[in-house]
């Protein structure tokens, strides 16, 4: 799975939020641990470094507060920051 990211791309777009119908749409980072794929974020030079200091946070054990559930990566989730 890929992502590209911008200089305006934050942990909302990466994790996932609720759309207008209060329903959560899932970021590229639960949907790629869930899968237990390989995410490669391009363009990560755009982040700044405590971005990706809280996506490494996130890519190892992850809760969702809006669906009250804990992701954690399937065997084969990777993280590369491209």
């Amino acid at each position: 799975m890929r992502h590209q990211c911008t200089p305006v791309t934050d942990l909302d777009e990466l994790i996932g939020r609720e759309d207008g119908r209060a329903c959560f749409r899932y970021g590229p980072i639960p949907e790629a641990m869930r899968r237990g794929e390989e995410l490669v974020l391009e363009g990560s030079s755009h982040l700044s470094a405590i971005m990706l200091a809280k996506i490494r946070l996130v890519a190892e054990d992850l809760f969702l507060v809006e669906t009250e559930e804990r992701i954690l990566p399937g065997e084969g989730f990777r993280l590369v920051l491209a």
